[in-house]
């Protein structure tokens, strides 16, 4: 009997997590097929209406947490989230589940995020992507220089440095992108540390490969990391490719230390 029960919980919850992601999956399609060709429409200037979209899309996320949270899938515990929504914020922030660019954008009003190329072609996502001036990750030069550009105009950047979902229980290894962008804009970073317990939705793990009980979701904003240090130092003349080192190096051991995994 106490097996029996155990599997009809454990199947009602792949089905309420599986209804959320099929919400996610037509919600996404309904902002590409209405929302982006009506902003076409009512938003003549194209800087205007990314932002529109970007917008929505916040929405939307905000949205669907609200759903899994009420479907009793997630528990969120945002924690000292203000800065997010201050205008024109550098944010990194860790990879440890397929939610985190949900859950981050779901606590801004409006940002650019920097995501994999397929997202561009995704069925789903694509039209999304692109009316919302999302940038690729494909070309590393190219994926600076338009983040840079977006940091300058004032508009908020969303970057993960690993560039993919972490490794279970550990930190990938950061790319230099990362820091770079923050270097060419001179940008602070504010570090944004998310965890998941129990673990779930991480890279190589399908699904429906559902915890026991809701996970909690945590998202935690770190003190800011100021530019000011490697600006003046590369004005004295470090390479920049020397200070890009040393402050992926800074990054890393950031998120090292505030996820309790330098010791």
């Amino acid at each position: 009997m106490e097996q029996g029960a155990r599997m009809i919980a454990r199947a009602w919850r792949i089905a309420r997590t599986g209804f959320g992601f099929a919400a996610f999956g037509l919600y996404s399609l309904g902002i590409f097929a209405i929302t982006v060709p009506w902003l076409r429409l009512v938003r003549r200037d194209p800087a205007e209406r990314q932002l529109r979209v970007q917008a929505t899309v916040n929405r939307a996320f905000a949205h669907f947490v609200l759903l899994i949270r009420g479907l009793g899938v997630m528990r969120l515990a945002p924690g000292n989230i203000d800065k997010l929504r201050e205008p024109g914020v550098l944010v990194m922030a860790n990879h440890p589940t397929l939610l985190d660019a949900v859950v981050v954008l779901s606590q801004m009003p409006h940002a650019v995020v920097v995501t994999k190329h397929s997202n561009q072609t995704n069925f789903f996502m694509g039209g999304t992507v692109r009316g919302a001036g999302y940038i690729s990750n494909q070309s590393a030069r190219t994926m600076v220089k338009e983040c840079a550009e977006q940091l300058r105009l004032g508009h908020s950047v969303v970057l993960f440095p690993e560039g993919t979902r972490s490794p279970k229980g550990g930190l990938g290894e950061f790319h230099r992108g990362a820091a770079r962008v923050a270097l060419e804009s001179g940008t602070d970073i504010i570090p944004v540390v998310a965890s998941c317990d129990p673990p779930t939705l991480m890279k190589d793990q399908a699904w429906w490969d559902v915890p026991d009980r809701a996970f909690e979701y945590a998202l935690r904003v770190g003190a800011t990391i100021p530019m000011a240090p490697y600006v003046e130092s590369m004005a004295a003349g470090e390479p920049r490719s020397r200070a890009a080192r040393r402050l992926t190096a800074e990054l890393h051991e950031t998120f090292e230390k505030a996820l309790g995994l330098d010791g």
